[in-house]
């Protein structure tokens, strides 16, 4: 063969090319550069390019059928139309952004107004163009990346897909759904991991020469088949089946594996064995010289292109050679091919785009055995001069869909079925329409008429040039074929200059980083479709086209009143302190400068506390528009799948009945059962938890179809039947109390179990527990044992009692080793991360303590109304729900149901940029934890502003500041070298040395991820699921691999992705961290609590609970992930929001100046001396000034959260409690911590697990943290005995001072009140090491004080001793 003609125009790889089917050798091409060059084969040199893509790469295009100087283009996302007619100024007429994903290839409809979109998120977008409307969505079709698309010229409402799942796909696309579908994968070939069969191109025939070839389709694979399928009978079958259903019910795909189109017999597969290709083919096409698609010409990444006679198998059966004759040409290149097409000429006649950015013109050397001709006369021109067309000398038109005339009516004229734009169909292709519930014109979509004989308004006469419309109509019936997308994965690694080049094709999937500045504008503009333009064969309810969330803002009037009493509180607050300052109290300095430094930090608390809430928001979410958008009648659901983790660790502190309600509680939920998996970490490899599990499962098969037969709430079974309420309310079926008694005598049943279980493991045996088979329990060393895994029920386990499919539940026991780090909860949440993604890989995970049952069987759906809103869900990492708690006291003495903080301060952060991560009821976005940040990145800010802000960060100073903002914008730039997807890194043994060498010189997803390939394939699937060759006894090997105790040595875990370790408080860390990378979050109120868990409600569980948290902010202070400087280079966390997460690190600094500060008033009573000058009206106003603006504060903080004021007391109470307690004590052990290497070990809080109501309330257990308020206590109540005293002797002039200095005192007492009644308990009775240390540590104070006297001036005291001399003497 010749040189090829070399076409040069592109500065960077050709990606894509189409050829004209009117104009012989007008070629048009594109490019990474995105570029588009359209090309003369008659002339010398390129006719013209335009830039279409601004840098970005351009992956297809498209001639407008029947009006070739319109060109689609496909760039990113967003489909662009331009007119070549306006060649100089690169007219941009249409631009279409409906697709999420990248777009992989476009294709038109040869006879109406369709456009067709395939992209990498499986989606198929159908656009009408006429209408300029988003048509339809095709989805569910493939599980991976949809690579091409095609219409059925013969079927008009039809349309073919392929996919990288090995899939092909028949739709109708009026009704949105998939007639058949064949795996290529699921065949002899089930499981193959090197070139799998996925289809990278296909093609079929264009109408005016499908007669001479048949129906058939043409498949390019990754397995270096070209395949060739007769459609017809596919598609014959299929209806019959469809038919002979009854027609109340709906159309689904069968159970189990699709037909594997490999077994069909009557596929044409040309292969290796034929002289084929030997890797993947990446694209083919019909031959548009001599007779129409008698060759198919395939090029793939083996560097050649192979012309095939695929005819002569047809003609002859079997051929000689074993059928080698049928490959007629092949051609070797230099490069892989990217894409090719066919020209209707004698001469360079196939252009090839291959990897480089030259475009090759070849001659195929088999013409001279063609017989040449350009033009099939019966079709493709009707309307030519000269024509013998015998329907045409009658002057009737051609059917679009059949080919046939179109005939006449009963009164004898032409029948037209549109009156609107006459758009040609026959009378039987009529009725075939109306049969298939299609009413409307596949053209302009006017509904026809009812008669359905409507009369044409133009009189046919013989002369066709008398038949403007329907010559119209002819000519949109040229077909135009459309091109694929770009190269596949291995398509390209060297580039014109030997430097070597990562080119994967599928990128866009984690590309999110080089669209900063484009996504947030291309994400508006595919926000704008009007949702009431995605129709179906039914019209939707008005709820399924509205958003399913909206934001409820706080009224007007209370919020503005809020800002001014804020505003004026601030005020208020700096003339006081300028009064303080410059009214010092000489007698007492000491104290009066004391108390000044204690209230100016409480002022910096309050603002830290109290400007996030600056704007509070509400939302209300809209479940029902979320089942009409997502679960429609007869199709399978397509809301998104949710991985719950449940973590435990001590059986015996954590009771198993309470985990075990947890987990049924999940696994009955109101969600589709094949979309939830459950998954429990064991952390202690308990036996106990293992055996309860068993029995859970087991009765979880009875529990979960009585829930949701008769919808009851909670579906935990010890808080469902333990409800004192009316159980037969709403419940009309007579046999509820029948099943309601047998399956609370089962319950008690399954109690009785557990509870044996628990009696049973109270007392380990010497030689450790001893399973079934008679070996021992691998978890006998809770701190030296292998990792667990056991898969109860799912689809492959035990059915429930109505043979009904249960949600997947997962135990899940790490490997643990001497000598390792295991990170705690932290460390067993990022081993169910990558346990979960290697099993089901859920794009969404909810973690649950323990102790937190569902308390609304409807929750997971209302966090769905954000995520699959995608207005709302593109930038969302987790969308956290308020703890609600059950076994608490009515007066909740210690605050457990920390209301202002869940109703009050969460909701202030909702308006910034969202909620706090409290550890449990959250919902995450699977691809936050994985580190990548979100669709819609705000910019980088320059060098000098970055320098400029971490100048602010004065703790740490400017230098480390600027090194520690550096280092992460050099993170972040990093991170976009790991969101370059790997796609199917189980091809990577089929590369050769120089191949595999430079792929793996790219996975640094492993030094990020870990040593798993299972597990990195898993990240790059934004919408979760497992890949369909998974073995699951291989998963499973895989999932023990990933929970090894080394798998998270140099690695990111914990440090940049999933739970964040180094700090005991992991969930503000990790929240923390995701908001920092640009992330918001979302806070959900449901009327019905989400999760209820139980609290410590006695003292001591409480205030260790409280002192643990503490310290966690208090390591977060000290360690690199402080908000006082880290972040600052990124400029993605708003200034509000980072207020609230220092709020989160310092509060329990607070301590020091408050313990300060609670005993001033002792002090100030046993000396006699006072903080306070006397004061002057001014300074009265002042006083009265911030009682009265602290009092309003909180007044309009009650209107517009709905706290109640006992609420906002039991927070101000345990606030003081806490904080000269838990607080104080988790400040020091921090600093020990971090200066001496002091780690501090805490038990597990204990779980109420007593059938007595409230009766843990009184438990007591000492522990020396109670030690520093009950001598606060003891210290002021002597002050006001002492104050009393002294007054009483002084006379009535020094009562007045002292009513200030007593209401000072009872202010700290009031505060401890609900100590002290935590220290009487129920008995009244105080443990003596309490009362010896308190009444010990008092007296010395006290008599110290007294001998010191540090508050009395010089001259007071000479006084006083000279007056002690004159009357001794």
């Amino acid at each position: 063969m010749t040189e090829p003609r070399r076409l040069k125009g592109h500065s960077a790889a050709a990606t894509c090319c189409i050829a004209s089917r009117v104009r012989p050798g007008f070629i048009a091409t594109a490019a990474e550069d995105g570029r588009v060059c359209l090309y003369d084969l008659r002339c010398k040199d390129i006719l013209f390019s335009m830039d279409v893509g601004d840098g970005n790469p351009v992956s297809s295009l498209c001639f407008k059928p029947g009006n070739e100087e319109i060109i689609y283009v496909s760039v990113e996302n967003e489909i662009k139309c331009f007119d070549l007619h306006v060649t100089t100024s690169c007219k941009q007429l249409e631009s279409y952004n409906y697709n999420k994903d990248e777009i992989n290839q476009i294709a038109c409809h040869p006879k109406s107004s369709f456009l067709a979109a395939a992209d990498d998120a499986g989606d198929v977008k159908i656009v009408d163009v006429h209408q300029r409307c988003l048509y339809k969505t095709l989805r569910a079709g493939h599980q991976s990346i949809c690579s091409s698309v095609q219409f059925l010229p013969w079927r008009s409402w039809e349309v073919i897909t392929g996919g990288l799942d090995s899939k092909l796909a028949l739709w109708d696309f009026s009704r949105g759904r998939p007639n058949k579908i064949m795996d290529f994968g699921s065949g002899g070939n089930a499981g193959q991991c090197y070139n799998p069969a996925f289809v990278h191109a296909l093609v079929v025939p264009d109408l005016d020469f499908v007669d001479s070839v048949g129906k058939i389709c043409v498949v390019a694979r990754g397995d270096g088949v070209v395949n060739v399928i007769n459609l017809e009978p596919e598609l014959t079958s299929q209806k019959s089946k469809n038919s002979s259903k009854s027609k109340m019910g709906t159309k689904s795909l069968p159970k189990g594996n699709p037909p594997t189109a490999d077994q069909n017999d009557r596929n044409l597969h040309l292969d290796y064995s034929m002289g084929g290709h030997v890797a993947a083919v990446s694209s083919v096409s019909f031959s548009m010289f001599g007779e129409k698609g008698k060759f198919i010409i395939s090029g793939g990444n083996d560097k050649s292109v192979k012309v095939w006679d695929w005819l002569k198998s047809c003609d002859g059966g079997e051929t000689s050679n074993g059928g080698s004759d049928i490959l007629c040409s092949s051609i070797s290149l230099s490069r892989k091919v990217n894409w090719l097409c066919t020209t209707p000429s004698d001469s360079e006649n196939l252009v090839v785009c291959d990897t480089s950015k030259l475009v090759k013109v070849y001659t195929v050397g088999i013409l001279p055995y063609l017989e040449i001709w350009y033009f099939q006369p019966e079709r493709e021109q009707p309307f030519a001069e000269g024509g013998k067309v015998k329907m045409m000398e009658s002057g009737i038109p051609i059917c679009n869909t059949c080919g046939e005339q179109v005939g006449l009516n009963a009164k004898g004229e032409v029948f037209v079925a549109c009156n609107e734009c006459n758009y040609p169909i026959c009378h039987h292709c009529f009725d075939y329409e109306i049969k298939q519930g299609r009413s409307a014109c596949i053209r302009c979509a006017t509904p026809y008429a009812h008669d359905g004989a409507a009369v044409a308004e133009v009189v046919v006469e013989e002369s066709v040039h008398h038949i403007p419309i329907v010559h119209t109509a002819q000519e949109t019936g040229v077909h135009a074929r459309n091109v694929s997308t770009v190269s596949t994965i291995d398509s390209e690694y060297m580039d014109e200059s030997g430097n070597p080049i990562w080119k994967n094709r599928v990128e866009s999937w984690k590309d999110k980083k080089n669209k900063k500045s484009k996504a947030p504008k291309k994400d508006k503009k595919a926000a704008e479709v009007p949702p009431d333009q995605q129709m179906d064969d039914k019209p939707q309810s008005v709820d399924a086209s509205q958003p399913l969330s909206k934001v409820i803002p706080i009224p007007k009037t209370q919020l503005t009143s809020y800002r001014v009493v804020i505003i004026m509180r601030l005020i208020i607050l700096a003339l006081f302190f300028q009064y303080r300052v410059t009214h010092p109290v000489d007698s007492a300095f000491g104290l009066w400068l004391t108390s000044v430094i204690c209230e100016i930090w409480f002022a910096f608390s309050w603002v830290l506390d109290q400007f996030p809430k600056w704007s509070p928001i509400n939302r209300e979410t809209f479940i029902d528009r979320l089942s009409a958008r997502y679960e429609r009648e007869g199709e399978p659901s397509e809301l998104a799948a949710v991985d719950f983790f449940v973590s435990t660790v001590d059986p015996l502190k954590e009771p198993p009945l309470i985990t075990a309600n947890t987990v049924l509680s999940i696994l009955a939920v109101d969600y589709p059962v094949d979309k939830v998996s459950c998954y429990v970490s064991d952390d202690g490899a308990a036996m106990l938890t293992f055996e309860s599990l068993v029995e859970t499962a087991d009765f979880a098969r009875k529990w979960v179809p009585f829930c949701k037969k008769f919808a009851i709430e909670p579906r935990a079974p010890e808080f469902y039947f333990s409800q004192k309420i009316d159980y037969l309310k709403d419940k009309v079926q007579p046999s509820f109390v029948k099943e309601r008694r047998a399956m609370k005598r089962d319950y008690e049943e399954y109690k009785v179990r557990i509870n044996a279980l628990v009696a049973k493991a109270q007392k380990t045996p010497d030689e450790g527990w001893i399973m079934a088979d008679g070996t021992s329990w691998p978890g006998n060393n809770s701190r030296d044992h292998p990792g667990m895994i056991q898969v109860f029920l799912g689809s492959t386990g035990a059915h429930d009692t109505d043979d009904n499919e249960l949600p997947r539940l997962v135990y899940v026991s790490r490997e643990k080793r001497p000598g390792y780090q295991h990170h705690k909860k932290a460390g067993a949440e990022n081993a169910l991360i990558r346990v979960s993604a290697v099993l089901t890989n859920a794009p969404y995970i909810l973690n649950l303590d323990c102790d937190h049952y569902v308390n609304n069987s409807k929750a997971i759906r209302e966090a769905m109304c954000f995520y699959m809103d995608p207005q709302v869900g593109r930038d969302v990492c987790y969308v956290q729900f308020p703890q609600r708690f059950d076994g608490i006291d009515k007066s909740d003495r210690y605050a457990n149901r920390n209301t202002v903080f869940f109703d009050v301060n969460m909701k202030g952060l909702d308006g910034i940029q969202g909620p706090v991560y409290v550890g449990t009821g959250c919902v995450f976005n699977r691809q936050a934890l994985y580190g990548y940040g979100p669709s819609n990145l705000p910019t980088l800010p320059n060098k000098s502003s970055s320098s400029s802000s971490s100048c602010c960060c004065c703790c740490r100073g400017k230098k480390p500041a600027k090194e520690k903002d550096f280092a992460e914008t050099y993170r972040d730039a990093k991170r976009e070298d790991l969101n370059a997807a790997i796609f199917n890194l189980r091809e990577i043994d089929s590369y050769d040395e120089h191949e595999r060498s430079l792929l793996i010189s790219q996975m640094s997803f492993e030094k990020t991820f870990g040593l798993s390939s299972v597990f990195i394939e898993s990240t790059l699937l934004e919408n979760g699921g497992v890949a369909d060759w998974a073995n699951p006894s291989l998963l499973i090997k895989e999932a023990i691999h990933v929970i090894s105790c080394g798998y998270e040595e140099k690695t990111a875990w914990g440090k940049e992705i999933g739970w964040i370790y180094g700090s005991v408080t992991e969930d503000i860390l990790t929240g923390f961290k995701m908001q920092c990378r640009g992330w918001r979050s979302i806070y959900c109120m449901p009327l019905r609590p989400a999760f209820k868990g139980s609290a410590p409600i006695n003292l001591s569980d409480r205030l260790h609970q409280v002192l643990r948290w503490a310290l966690g902010s208090v390591e977060i202070f000290l360690s690199r992930h402080c908000p006082l400087w880290y972040g600052f280079g990124a400029g993605r966390l708003r200034w509000l929001q980072r207020l609230a997460y220092i709020n989160t690190i310092v509060y329990p600094f607070t301590s020091l100046p408050l313990v300060a500060y609670c005993t001033l008033p002792a002090i100030c009573l046993i000396t006699g001396k006072f903080i306070i000058p006397t004061l002057s009206n001014l300074a009265s106003v002042l006083f009265l000034g911030l009682f009265m603006s602290i009092i309003l504060t909180s007044v309009i903080e009650l209107r517009w959260s709905g706290v109640s004021i006992e609420a906002l007391w039991r927070n101000e109470q345990f606030w003081v409690i806490g904080g000269v307690s838990a607080h104080l004590f988790a400040v020091f052990q921090g600093f020990l911590k971090m200066l001496a290497g002091l780690d501090t070990n805490f038990t597990v809080t204990s779980k109420a697990a007593d059938d007595g109501e409230f009766a843990d309330l009184y438990v007591f257990k000492w522990t020396t943290v109670l030690i520093p308020p009950t001598t606060i206590l003891v210290i002021n109540l002597v002050g006001v005995v002492a104050g009393f005293s002294d007054a009483l002797n002084s006379g009535y002039e020094s009562w007045g001072p002292l009513f200030g200095k007593v209401f000072f005192a009872f202010w700290v007492i009031l505060h401890l009140y609900p100590f002290l009644k935590g220290l009487m308990g129920r008995q009244n009775r105080t443990p003596t090491i309490v009362v010896l240390w308190s009444v010990l540590l008092a007296s010395v104070f006290s008599l110290i004080w007294v001998k010191i006297d540090p508050f009395v001036s010089t001259n007071d005291a000479s006084a006083a001793a000279q007056s002690c001399i004159s009357i001794d003497c």
